[in-house]
């Protein structure tokens, strides 16, 4: 039986399947170019995951002797299969909105002064988001997928900032 696993055990499994051989840090540096924006996970919950699913025999971990603190991870067998099964669970669990601007607005703060700011900040991640669509990087379709979904995300958030920076009338 396995530990309990959660969404950043399965980050980690995916990231050492699409990976094999990845470091803790190479680990670090990936979640931050990809599923930073979607999942939250603490620097530090990277680093204690992949020895714990190597433990639970999930990974595998090589150590390099020639280099300082180098172990590189491998998926199993068993990870695979519990990976492969969480993916094919649908997902009923619906998003929480932690939005610090929209708990401002909920709680009186002038809707027009944090829109103006939220638009700004909103069409710079669309601008990036769009940049990584057009340059074509993204191998797997799964991140295609979810890029799709943060580009639409972004547009509606432009949409909605947008409503409360036009003037009342």
């Amino acid at each position: 039986m396995h530990p309990r696993l959660t969404p950043t055990s399965y980050v980690v499994l995916g990231l050492v399947r699409w990976a094999p051989g990845s470091t803790a840090y190479e680990l670090e540096r990936t979640i931050g170019a990809t599923v930073s924006h979607m999942w939250t996970i603490q620097r530090s919950q990277i680093y204690r995951e992949p020895p714990r699913l190597a433990d639970a025999g999930l990974l595998t971990a090589e150590s390099d002797e020639s280099a300082r603190q180098k172990t590189r991870f491998y998926i199993t067998d068993a990870g695979t299969e519990a990976l492969d099964s969480w993916l094919t669970q649908a997902s009923g669990e619906m998003p929480q909105l932690r939005d610090m601007a929209i708990l401002k607005v909920f709680f009186g703060a002038d809707p027009e002064a944090i829109a103006r700011v939220q638009l700004l900040a909103h069409q710079a991640r669309l601008k990036e988001y769009e940049f990584l669509r057009e340059a074509g990087g993204l191998a797997h379709p799964g991140p295609r997928r979810a890029l799709e979904a943060a580009i639409a995300h972004e547009r509606t958030s432009i949409r909605y900032w947008s409503e409360l920076v036009k003037p009342a009338e």
